[in-house]
């Protein structure tokens, strides 16, 4: 028993390690050599999709001074924030700014690392970013809702093609479904592909229901028309 005890607190201390080496040092690095600095500023804007695929984010951060050899941008994946990696076509800058282009999406933070004359490195705080494979507003939900049974039914939308969402809204009656604690469900976006999702009543009293979808992504938002179910 104490042996077993004894793995698996070790593994735990090998997974928390893991999982907290990023806040020093993504990649290779040691982080006996890597001062973390909140005051040192980084911004991560996505500015699009080329036409080969590739998706652009623009980086710019602070000056930190003329004892400054060079910067160093890395990136890495907010779910695994051990896998850091150099940002192509931003290393060994004297500049501040650079653009990244990558095939990859997903939500990402970027750091940039000062390398001084003296040997010194200073790592930036972490600026967050998510690129998606859609490329616009989501398109028009399409509506739909099922007969009631027993005051039961169900109510969602279908998207055939165009534009994903991130989230969805149900109006009833004007006023949100908790579709979560803060009334808002989640969705997987998949670019252009087709999505849905729904929502089950139970037990209905009686009465007039008029229902409305609103979709949410990062360019914008799109509503459904309106459908009424009649409880009787």
């Amino acid at each position: 028993m104490r042996k077993m005890i004894t793995v698996l607190t070790t593994l735990v201390l090998l997974l928390f390690g893991a999982a907290s080496a990023f806040a020093v040092s993504p990649g290779t690095s040691t982080s006996s050599s890597i001062v973390n600095d909140p005051a040192f500023g980084i911004t991560a804007t996505y500015t699009g999709k080329d036409a080969n695929g590739n998706h652009h984010v623009q980086l710019s951060w602070d000056n930190r001074g003329s004892n400054v050899n060079s910067y160093t941008v890395y990136r890495y994946p907010t779910l695994y924030p051990w896998g850091g990696e150099v940002a192509a076509g931003c290393s060994n800058l004297t500049t501040t700014s650079c653009e990244h282009v990558s095939a990859a999406y997903g939500q990402y933070g970027y750091v940039v690392r000062a390398y001084y004359q003296d040997g010194s490195i200073v790592q930036s705080k972490p600026a967050i970013v998510s690129i998606h494979k859609y490329s616009g507003p989501p398109a028009t939900p399409i509506i739909y809702a099922t007969e009631p049974v027993n005051g039961s039914f169900t109510v969602g939308f279908n998207i055939a093609s165009g534009n994903n969402a991130d989230r969805w809204e149900l109006k009833e009656n004007g006023q949100g479904v908790l579709l979560s604690p803060n009334y808002t469900g989640s969705l997987i976006e998949n670019g252009q592909q087709p999505q849905h999702a729904s929502n089950h009543f139970y037990n209905k009293p009686p009465g007039t229901y008029v229902y409305q979808v609103k979709l949410v992504n990062s360019y914008g938002t799109s509503l459904s028309s309106t459908i009424t179910v009649v409880v009787p």
